[in-house]
């Protein structure tokens, strides 16, 4: 790599971002309705941010705007054995936390092990995990029959490497997700799509162990693709950050060897922070 990267005192950026207080009252007004409507904005998205994305979007007008998508909700009763059964456990999923996994951990643990519907529970799990960064989802995972979770690990790890699941969806592709101006639908189904792809990398890192190599080598060699061709840069970022998860955990030299020799002096600024995180784990 030809070019270094500035790092900036975080004392420095904490000042700078403290300075900014005057704020339009209508991107106050903005935030808020943003915040009661899509969900995924409503741990870290600020008026700072939208003002900013404001300034930012008036630079360069984005034309391409994807359409607004009309959702709906069906509601099927069931009452069924199998449904009550489902109820329960998802009832469980929603009440644990920390103070109360060993409570919640032996009654998910009875449903585990006395029901002829096992495929579903493990679907369901397997839906919670995708959605709650926090562990102790993750966990549960060790409540099941060893040879039964390997064989459906095994099932999704080959379905997930052959598919490329890793790989962002088309419409990440094909929209600036960044430049959208009022098309938020979209940006929190890629906000839902990347915290899939990093839980989903944590049942790799605990069971496929081992295998992380296949998946580090997929994604690298995608990388080493796109960097040749015009796609948005968070699309880079995205695929850098997750061999950066994957690395943290269980380091592999040629991969970082390899990512030590891409050349970043095309590269924005996010870019070759991810870069250089991987270089110097």
């Amino acid at each position: 790599m030809s070019e270094q990267i500035i790092k900036i005192d975080i004392e420095l950026f904490k000042k700078e971002y403290d300075n900014i207080t005057d704020i339009p009252t209508n991107i106050l007004e903005k935030v808020a309705e943003i915040k009661n409507t899509y969900t995924c904005f409503n741990s870290f998205y600020d008026p700072k941010m939208i003002w900013a994305k404001k300034l930012y979007n008036n630079k360069d007008k984005f034309n391409n705007k994807p359409k607004a998508k009309n959702r709906f909700h069906i509601i099927i009763p069931e009452f069924s054995k199998t449904s009550e059964i489902k109820r329960s456990l998802i009832g469980y999923l929603n009440k644990l936390s920390h103070k109360n996994k060993d409570s919640i951990y032996e009654k998910i643990k009875i449903i585990i092990d006395n029901n002829e519907i096992l495929d579903d529970i493990f679907n369901i799990i397997l839906n919670y995990i995708k959605n709650n960064e926090d562990d102790i989802y993750c966990n549960i995972l060790e409540l099941f029959d060893k040879d039964y979770i390997m064989q459906n690990i095994n099932r999704i790890w080959d379905n997930y490497i052959e598919n490329k699941e890793w790989n962002p969806p088309l419409y990440v592709y094909e929209n600036n997700l960044l430049l959208l101006n009022d098309e938020y639908d979209l940006y929190c189904d890629y906000i839902k799509w990347k915290k899939n792809i990093h839980n989903m990398n944590k049942i790799w890192t605990k069971y496929k162990n081992d295998e992380l190599i296949i998946l580090l080598n997929n994604i690298l060699k995608h990388i080493n693709y796109l960097i040749n061709e015009n796609v948005h840069k968070y699309i880079l970022d995205i695929l850098l950050e997750q061999i950066y998860k994957l690395l943290s955990i269980k380091k592999y030299p040629e991969i970082i060897e390899n990512i030590k020799n891409i050349e970043i002096k095309n590269f924005d600024s996010s870019t070759k922070f991810f870069i250089y995180n991987i270089i110097e784990l």
